[in-house]
């Protein structure tokens, strides 16, 4: 199973950097240790500040 995930350049600087998971039926990416952050797909796709990557089977792929 293909899942979309994200993080936000700027929280790599802290000791832990939160990571974001596309939940596909609300379309919003959620933080995966509090799912009450959140951030609507497009917000996340347009922002040069996220990197998301497609994971599956415990590989990470950049997505550019």
């Amino acid at each position: 199973m293909k899942r979309m995930r994200a993080i936000f350049i700027g929280d790599v600087r802290f000791v832990q950097c939160p990571v974001f998971e596309l939940n596909t039926k609300t379309n919003y990416f959620e933080m995966l240790i509090d799912k009450e952050v959140r951030y609507e797909k497009e917000v996340v796709e347009e922002d040069d500040d996220f990197l998301i990557f497609e994971i599956e089977r415990d590989v990470a792929t950049l997505i550019e």
